[in-house]
């Protein structure tokens, strides 16, 4: 498993170079054997191709063409360097190649579209061999070149719909948390505070919707972000403790306050202190009786919240469930 975070921006062009020249080699199969010469930009006189006899990898000869060509400059190559950025954070560089232009809408929409070709082509791994050798230089389940592609623009995929608002399979909340999908898979089988909430099936896969999604990520160190929140989360109810505590902690954030600072200007003593604490640690302990209905609403009204009987009511309502079902827990231990 490649670790989206870990990947540099001169890996991933690297990589993109190294994918083009294998597949303008592959071209000398299909036009003559100096058809990969005329797409990476290389004297034909000089270009060694296709017809080769490859037995090892990388071989000499294709990290030669890729110093001899102008790859670096390539569309493919620029777009995976500039999607690794937000696929990685979420952010843009400011920089549309595309339209010359700072629509950041513009710029995504169309890069996600471009690369969504590579993405359905070789999302199914085809392998490419050379006819002579048959020697493959792409593809299969661990091919490096098209892990980290793939990688690259699984994520970004994944980001683009996130901040859209749409629906994301298991797969895609694993590669932005940067976990293996059982950890995904165990979260939505999970029974407990932190469970992940599936939404349906799509294209008969397990899907997310992407408010829920998002609260889950922002619990785990491998994702990188950003915060997308302006303001308060739109709860109608909690279905489990860790979407209340991701209400509080949006609130606490939009406010700029670390639970130290909080807890200070609402006066509360270190038992209450230690109660909201264990909250947002999603600690299902007996303190969390602490936070009862009159601080909930002490710490809405703090916030402003304009979901305020639903952060009282419901709130009120998971704590003592939680509670509850801890003090049950103990009598069998």
């Amino acid at each position: 498993m490649i670790t989206l975070s870990k990947i540099t921006r001169e890996e991933a062009k690297e990589t993109a170079m190294m994918f083009l020249s294998i597949w303008s080699m592959w071209a000398d199969c299909f036009f003559d054997p100096k058809a990969g010469a005329r797409l990476l930009g290389i004297n034909e006189e000089n270009y060694e191709g296709g017809d080769i006899h490859y037995d090892h990898l990388p071989t000499a000869v294709l990290k030669k063409n890729i110093s001899q060509s102008n790859l670096e400059n390539n569309t493919f190559v620029k777009r995976i360097e500039e999607i690794l950025d937000f696929a990685q954070t979420g952010a843009w560089n400011g920089i549309d190649t595309i339209h010359g232009t700072k629509h950041f809408d513009a710029w995504l929409l169309e890069a996600i579209t471009e690369l969504g070709s590579f993405r359905q082509m070789f999302g199914k791994r085809p392998i490419l061999s050379f006819k002579e050798a048959g020697i493959v230089m792409l593809g299969g389940d661990d091919d490096p070149i098209l892990n980290t592609l793939l990688t690259i623009t699984d994520a970004a995929y994944a980001r683009w719909k996130l901040l859209e608002g749409l629906a994301l399979t298991l797969d895609e909340i694993a590669l932005l948390a940067g976990v293996g999908i059982k950890t995904v898979r165990n979260a939505v089988s999970s029974k407990g505070h932190d469970r992940l909430i599936v939404s349906g099936r799509i294209e008969d896969k397990t899907v997310i919707e992407a408010e829920e999604a998002y609260r889950w990520l922002l619990t785990k160190k491998g994702f990188t972000g950003p915060f997308l929140y302006h303001e308060e989360p739109p709860f109608d109810s909690y279905e489990t403790l860790g979407q209340f505590r991701h209400h509080c902690y949006v609130m606490r954030t939009l406010a700029k306050l670390e639970i130290a600072e909080l807890t200070k200007k609402l006066d509360w003593n270190e038992s209450l202190i230690q109660a909201y604490t264990d909250l947002e640690k999603l600690d299902a302990s007996e303190r969390l009786e602490l936070l009862t209905p009159e601080t909930l609403m002490q710490i809405g009204k703090f916030y402003q919240s304009k979901n305020l009987h639903t952060f009282v009511v419901e709130g009120s309502r998971i704590l003592a469930a939680v509670a509850a079902e801890y003090r049950a827990k103990q009598l069998f231990n």
